[in-house]
């Protein structure tokens, strides 16, 4: 197949995305990607074309061959080497081609609920992004990310470690903001930097109630198909939006449950064994060179552990704390 030409393309750190095809997929999408620079019918470096629910789906078929690289609840990502080809498939309802060579991916929603909207465009959008920016040189990151006087502060961890409630408390205390769930890196002549993904931060009614100036959007209904509530933090805040920083901060935070919270040093070692499974281990020398910017951003951050207790103010002044005073945003 041909890809469609795109429809609406955007540009996110010099790489154009080429969004066309099915259009409830490429509005969904237009949600997450609208910061970013973005126009009309302009062909991308990278192509992503979501196919109608009624679409044959045959050449979106399950590869013979192909190996677990990621396990997604409910679902397979499978990765077949002799084609260069990943495979998403999320509990039959929705699927997704990845052919990183080609600089393409194809997305299917072939059985999908109104309840799906959000696994369409996030995990089935998501991981063919991650793994076609990592053949050009830009490495994901499942992480928050926020900066202050030119020096990043990075939140990593898995789905439920507290990132977003510690994002959108830093972006209210004056940190400038890279994104709440997806961050890349790459290096440039000044050395390994932080790339920003200004996504949506998706946040849960329990998050919600951390922050009373954010009761309105509690009280409003929310998005069909959003298991949480999406808000922009720099039109919520006022903060600005960093495109890039060096690297300064790998904080790994944790829901501790405890009354205070407490912030220990780990080794550069100790945090490149908890960003590893960022990588997917697909086509060996790309897969290889993600693994070694990970370890690049271990070794050029100061790393730590944060046990995020009910203390969120003062767990928040701490992070502050590792900033110097002059630095400012």
């Amino acid at each position: 197949m041909r890809p469609e030409p795109a429809e609406r393309s955007y540009s996110l750190h010099g790489v154009r995305l080429g969004v066309s095809g099915w259009p409830e997929g490429a509005d969904l999408l237009h949600s997450r990607l609208a910061c970013l620079p973005h126009g009309p019918g302009e062909d991308g470096d990278l192509s992503f074309e979501f196919l109608p629910p009624t679409a044959d789906l045959a050449h979106l078929a399950r590869p013979a061959a192909g190996r677990p690289v990621y396990d997604p609840p409910g679902g397979e990502v499978l990765y077949d080497d002799a084609a260069d080809r990943l495979y998403l498939d999320l509990g039959g309802r929705l699927r997704a081609v990845c052919e990183a060579g080609r600089g393409r991916a194809l997305l299917a929603a072939p059985a999908a609920g109104r309840g799906d909207l959000w696994l369409l465009s996030h995990p089935l959008f998501t991981l063919p992004l991650v793994e076609l920016l990592k053949r050009r040189g830009l490495y994901h990151v499942h992480a928050a990310a926020l900066c202050r006087g030119g020096r990043g502060l990075v939140l990593a961890g898995t789905s439920g470690a507290g990132k977003s409630t510690l994002t959108i408390a830093l972006a209210r205390a004056g940190f400038g903001f890279l994104g709440d769930d997806t961050l890349f890196l790459a290096r440039r002549p000044a050395g390994l930097r932080l790339l920003a993904f200004p996504d949506e931060v998706d946040l849960t009614d329990e998050t919600l109630r951390f922050f009373p100036e954010l009761a309105p959007v509690l009280d409003a209904p929310r998005r069909d198909g959003w298991r949480k509530r999406p808000l922009r933090a720099e039109e919520v805040y006022g903060a600005p939006v960093v495109w890039e920083c060096a690297p300064g901060h790998l904080v790994f935070p944790a829901v501790s449950g405890r009354a205070a919270s407490e912030l220990t040093p780990i080794g550069a070692d100790e945090a490149l064994l908890e960003l590893a499974p960022n990588v997917l281990l697909t086509d060996p020398a790309s897969s290889q060179a993600h693994l070694d910017a990970l370890a690049d951003l271990a070794a050029a951050s100061c790393c730590w552990r944060l046990a995020t207790g009910r203390d969120l103010d003062a767990a928040v002044r701490r992070l502050a704390g590792l900033f110097p005073p002059e630095a400012g945003r």
